[in-house]
């Protein structure tokens, strides 16, 4: 292979990666919006799930109606997911006695990451250990593109009223809860 066919290959693969490199940091920053399939699911009943706890008890999703429910689905690896945990927290303090429960399940994490995670954040709300379960779920939730974060809340009767994916900004978050109160 001769100097100039390098140089070509190297400068295609850079131009390459920056055109990948650009577009994965506009989906990162800039989630589209849900699908028509998830849109659908506005309105239906959300499947009952029972996941794991951080203390090892598994918890079923059932103790949860009658709540406005704000389920996040996250990674302590993941940017974004990290960025809106202050928000979450946030409005878990303002808003429990108003019937709200954020529950942020947890996705391709080890459970002791999860743990160290959320003593070293404060973090105040119930959290659970999806792993594959919790993938599965969030995709029965419409989370189609395998997005994280990705946000549900359900209404105090179990049923899906908004679907997000990516950060969901404090804004956003009171005003769906808001409707739902």
């Amino acid at each position: 292979m001769n100097k100039k066919t390098v140089m070509v290959g190297a400068v295609v693969i850079f131009l390459a990666g920056s055109i990948l490199g650009n577009f994965a940091i506009k989906m990162f920053k800039q989630p589209p919006e849900p699908s028509e399939a998830t849109q659908s699911l506005i309105g239906s009943p959300a499947p009952t799930f029972h996941l794991k706890a951080l203390d090892g008890v598994r918890e079923d999703s059932s103790q949860w109606l009658g709540k406005i429910q704000v389920i996040n689905f996250w990674g302590t690896w993941c940017p974004p997911c990290k960025e809106e945990i202050p928000t979450l927290i946030d409005v878990q303090e303002r808003y429990a006695d108003r019937g709200v429960q954020i529950i942020g399940i947890s996705v391709q994490d080890k459970l002791s990451a999860v743990k160290r995670y959320a003593q070293d954040n404060g973090i105040n709300y119930v959290l659970l250990d999806g792993d594959n379960d919790g993938i599965d779920l969030a995709t029965q939730l419409g989370n189609d593109l395998g997005i994280l974060p990705y946000t549900v809340l359900l209404d105090r009767d179990g049923r899906i009223a908004y679907v997000k994916y990516g950060l969901i900004s404090l804004k956003t978050l009171e005003s769906e809860i808001n409707k739902l109160i």
